[in-house]
């Protein structure tokens, strides 16, 4: 793996740079530890994916950072927020200033997407319904989806669609930060192509930071512009695609050099 040096040095100074920020950071259920002593950076304005192997805590870290399980011990900031002390009304808003796509999507299956993307501009917000609609239908069609999504159920909707139907949602509250978990999992290689062409569209017009939880080595080539990896409970390798490959080991290695690897990299 990357030296714990090479990790540190990429690491910036500046608090400013900063958009999300872990120091010490440990994660236990009972005598299990998942993470324990885990720093980690992520600067405004880039795309991270986040990579580890099966039990590594991808998604566990995910909720840490947004405030859905709390560390056992270390530090979180967001935006420079601690999203665990600050003052609760200080959360509330830092919540609104970052956008959740889960696994699979997660949609209210009993709404239809507009509905579903309204759903935090309703907690968020005391706009009227008719803007609710117009700001609703304004991000299904961000998200790549036609108008007539809007009245359709999840049920309804193709996989990719769907997926897209949940970026709509994340997108609502006009984010700062876009966390991303598995994306592109269960969709075929063109339509996860544009699903990643859709998010770098989006993090340049929109000038965003993006978390980005995947297997998919394509994302990783296409979308990202450092990698993270989680392995022996901590980061253990963080950098430019290409730095990370040529220095890999272990897991690592057979991730990058095994024959998806070699497909999807040269």
């Amino acid at each position: 793996m990357i030296s714990a040096d090479a990790i540190t040095a990429t690491l910036p100074v500046d608090d400013g740079e900063v958009a999300i920020r872990l120091r010490g950071v440990a994660n236990r259920f009972g005598d299990h530890t998942i993470h324990e002593g885990l720093d980690l950076d992520v600067l405004r304005g880039e795309t991270v994916g986040v990579v580890g192997g099966s039990g590594t805590g991808k998604s566990v870290l995910l909720r840490a950072i947004i405030g859905l399980r709390a560390p056992s011990s270390g530090s979180v900031r967001v935006l420079g927020l601690d999203p665990w002390s600050a003052d609760p009304r200080e959360v509330a808003t830092l919540r609104g200033r970052w956008g959740v796509m889960f696994q699979d999507g997660a949609l209210f299956s009993a709404l239809t997407v507009r509905e579903n993307v309204m759903v935090p501009l309703k907690e968020q917000t005391d706009m009227g319904p008719c803007l609710l609609r117009e700001i609703a239908d304004l991000k299904i069609s961000m998200a790549g989806l036609p108008a007539s999504a809007g009245d359709l159920l999840p049920s309804e909707l193709s996989g990719g669609m769907r997926k897209r139907a949940a970026l709509a949602r994340a997108l609502a509250l006009d984010p700062e930060i876009l966390f991303l978990d598995e994306p592109t999992a269960g969709l075929d290689p063109i339509t996860a192509g544009r699903f990643d062409a859709l998010v770098n569209e989006l993090k340049s017009t929109l000038g965003l930071t993006v978390y980005l939880i995947t297997h998919d080595l394509d994302t990783l080539r296409d979308a990202c512009d450092r990698i993270i990896v989680l392995a022996d409970r901590r980061v253990t390798a963080a950098g430019p695609l290409d730095y990370v490959r040529e220095h890999a080991e272990g897991w690592l290695a057979d991730y990058f050099r095994g024959p998806r690897g070699r497909a999807a990299l040269g």
